[in-house]
This record gives structure tokens, sequence and C-alpha cells, in this order.
């Protein structure tokens, strides 16, 4: 595997939300569709000026299932979807690739020079999703997003083309258009995996995953503790202090007036509920006396069965009584 140190070099890459949108969603449909082993691969497009970067959308590349090799791109679907962009957005040029994984591969560097030469681009940069992490049971439970930004330099080694990748870092930035429709993506997506549309139910899910996050960071911090105590990492007083303010934070006693509007608000929200199941009990026991009525009537009325006693009738009053 090629190395991939940490290095800035005073780059500035700026992915936008379509980006990380349609990578996501061309890893979910090809997992769905029985071809998660395969690698999803996918042309970045955007605008270059100076040392910032700026990353707008992307689109997928046909590859063959044999390899990466030359013989699997479909160099005329690249060329003519490169076009059509272009055409529509002047500014934009062939930025990168991207793909799943951790970090860059040996087998990528065949086609990582095959799109040099069809993107006229020398350097392109490299996108990675772990697609690990988008899983059903992480998704929302971290902060960081599974995504790596990789920069390519290709240099001479023995009289060989040699190309090797830098990390860099990154910025989400978004437009104002781009987060209406991020947010509007968000609450189907929340809607879909929940089940429910309403409200309480995005809140509660947001509330869930933040609860996660909690809990791990303590887990982060609990597994730092231990490693300094048992001396397999150096003592550094700073972030000493910030655990001792952070245990004194959880262990903060509550005021009695919150703890009291918090009990109130808990015995309001309670019987909230309770009144709408009552109330839904006594619409379905009132549906089911007007059929009941609705059933003897007619029989009385054909006469195929005998009618009720006076002991047995009850007053249609008590209709409006339950429906109350």
């Amino acid at each position: 595997m090629p190395s991939v140190p940490d290095a800035a070099d005073g780059l500035s890459v700026h992915l936008h939300p379509l980006v990380l949108i349609n990578a996501s969603d061309h890893i979910v449909r090809f997992r769905h569709t029985g071809r998660a082993q395969q690698r999803v691969l996918g042309a970045l497009l955007g605008t270059l000026e100076g040392r910032k970067v700026e990353v707008h959308t992307s689109f997928e590349l046909l590859i063959g299932e044999e390899s990466m090799g030359d013989s699997a791109i479909d160099e005329e679907f690249f060329k003519q979807r490169l076009a059509q962009y272009l055409e529509v957005f002047p500014k934009y040029e062939f930025l990168g690739w991207y793909s799943t994984g951790t970090s860059p591969q040996e087998s990528d560097k065949t086609f990582h020079k095959k799109l040099q030469e069809l993107g006229d681009n020398e350097t392109p940069f490299v996108l990675l999703v772990d697609a690990e992490k988008l899983s059903a049971g992480k998704v929302g439970q971290t902060e960081d997003l599974p995504v790596s930004v990789f920069d390519s330099t290709t240099h001479l080694e023995n009289g060989m083309a040699t190309v090797e990748w830098k990390r860099i870092p990154y910025e989400i930035d978004t437009l104002e258009g781009e987060r209406i429709a991020v947010n509007h993506v968000s609450k189907s997506a929340t809607t879909t995996s929940t089940g429910q549309g309403s409200e309480s139910a995005q809140h509660s899910t947001s509330l869930t995953n933040s609860v996660v996050m909690l809990n791990n960071r303590i887990k982060e911090l609990l597994e730092y503790m231990k490693d300094v105590k048992a001396g397999r990492q150096p003592k550094n007083h700073e972030i000493l202090r910030q655990l001792l303010a952070v245990c004194q934070a959880f262990r903060t006693p509550q005021d009695p007036d919150q703890e009291r509007e918090f009990c109130a608000e808990y015995n309001d929200a309670s019987l909230i509920v309770l009144l709408g199941t009552l109330t839904k009990a006594c619409a379905g026991q009132s549906e089911l006396l007007d059929k009941f009525y609705l059933a003897v009537d007619e029989s009385t009325t054909r006469g195929k069965g005998p009618s009720l006693g006076d002991d047995m009738k009850v007053e249609r009053p008590m209709l409006s009584i339950l429906s109350t």
C-alpha cells in the first residue's frame, strides 16, 4: 500500500453537500442490489482557484467487473458526461474521483493514471468514503464524517512514474439553496428510517443519536485515563484539567426548582398521552355500539330475530357520553 502522510500544503478543500449525497446514494444502491463487494467509482467536478478547491458535484463512472485497468473504464461514457456537465457549468473542471475505502490502494494507480489522461488533470484528488461506517447501526452516532480526501503527486523514480497520496483536511461548504435541499433530504431520510413522519419521532431520534455520541466520547476519555494510569500515554495536564472539569459538571447537583419544573412537564406530557388513549378507547366503544344498534335494528325490522327486551336495552344518550 502506498504511503499516505498527512499534509495540508496550503490547500483549502471545500466539499459541497451534493457530492456527499451522490457518493452515499451510489454506495447504498450497490449494497442493496447485491453488488456490495464491488467498489463504487465516480468523478468529481468543481472549481479550482489558486489553492482553493471547491468540489460542487459528481457523477458515476462505468467500470467493468474484472479489474480497474484501462479496458475497464468506459472512456466514451466519461467523455460524454464530462462534456455535458461542462456545457451546463462552464466554470467547472474535472478535479478527481471518489470511491470506497479508508486509504488509496496499490491497485488504484492504474485507474488514477488513466483518469489523469482522460480528465486532462495531472494531480486529481481522491475522495474516499468508509462504507463500513455507513451501516444502519452507526449512522448519526458520530460527529465525524466517514470521508477522507487525498491529494496526488506524481514523480519519477528509477525512470518510472510513481504516484503518492497525501491526506489533506477539508471543510463542508453550503450555499443557501443547498442548505434547504439538505434539510429536506434529512427529514425524508429520518421519516423513512423511523417509519414515522411526526416531529416528535424525529426529535426522539435526534436525542437518541446525541446520547449515543456522548456515550462514545465518554468511553474515549475513559480509555485515555486508563492508558495514562497504566503508563501507555504521557500525562497532559491541560487535558487532565479539562477532564476534571467535565467530571465536576456531571456531579453538579440538580436545582430543586428545575427538578420540579421537569417533573411538572413530564406529568403534563404523560397526562396528554393518557387522555389521548382514553379518547381513542371511547371512540372505539362508541363505534362498536353504533354497529351493534344497527345490526339489532335491521334484525328486528326484517323479522329475523327477537327484539331486545326492555332489560337489555341501552339508552342512546350513552353514545354521546362515551364520545365526549
